[in-house]
C-alpha cells in the first residue's frame, strides 16, 4: 500500500484483483444504477460495499454488529437475572402468605 492524498480524503491505496464474473457483477451494478440516475465510479462501488461488509461485520470491534451482538448478550443475562429474582420473590411471597395463613 502506498500513501496518496486527494481531494475525497482516501490517502490508502491498494491493487485486487477480480474474477471476469465479479468484475461484469460490478458493471451492471453501475448500469443499473447510471440508469436509476445514480453515476458512479467502480471504486466508489467498491467502497461501499466493503463499507457495508464492515459495518455487518460482528467480529470487528466497535461496528454496529459487534455492539448489536455484545448488547443482546447483556440483555439476555439481565432477562436471565430478573427471572430468577422474580422466583426468588415468588417463593418469598408463598412462604410469608403461608406463615400469616398458620
Amino acid at each position: 500500500m502506498t500513501k496518496r492524498r486527494n481531494q475525497d480524503g482516501y490517502t490508502e491505496r491498494l491493487s485486487i484483483g477480480f474474477t471476469p464474473e465479479q468484475m461484469r457483477r460490478i458493471e451492471e451494478l453501475l448500469r443499473v444504477r447510471a440508469r436509476q440516475g445514480q453515476m458512479q465510479h467502480k471504486t466508489d462501488l467498491i467502497r461501499e460495499a466493503v463499507n457495508l461488509y464492515m459495518a455487518r461485520a460482528d467480529d470487528i470491534p466497535g461496528t454496529r454488529a459487534a455492539i448489536t451482538r455484545k448488547l443482546e448478550g447483556r440483555l439476555d443475562a439481565v432477562e436471565q437475572q430478573l427471572t430468577q429474582q422474580n422466583d426468588l420473590l415468588e417463593r418469598l411471597v408463598a412462604f410469608f402468605q403461608r406463615r400469616q395463613g398458620s
